[in-house]
């Protein structure tokens, strides 16, 4: 995973109709370092797995400036408005 100033986002994806879909995304970049960033990846990562919601993250990297190419909620509005919690 790309460590250096925290220079990337996760995209989650989870089954619908047996179809893997982007659900939401983790944006590194809002968080103060890249340990807590990654706190909140696994936390993700093990929510999905709780729930058996056949989920995976896709990491990828972004730069400082650039905009989120995807127009998904942050994990934590996802996890609160879809997931009830």
């Amino acid at each position: 995973m790309p460590e250096a100033d925290n220079l990337w986002i996760a995209v989650g994806h989870v089954l619908v109709d047996h179809e893997l879909e982007a659900a939401f995304l983790i944006d590194a970049r809002q968080y103060a370092d890249y340990e807590s960033a990654f706190e909140v990846f696994k936390a993700a990562e093990a929510e999905l797995r709780r729930r058996d919601l056949g989920g995976q993250l896709e990491i990828r990297e972004i730069k400082r400036d650039q905009p989120v190419p995807f127009d998904l909620p942050d994990w934590d509005d996802y996890r609160r408005d879809v997931l009830g919690g």
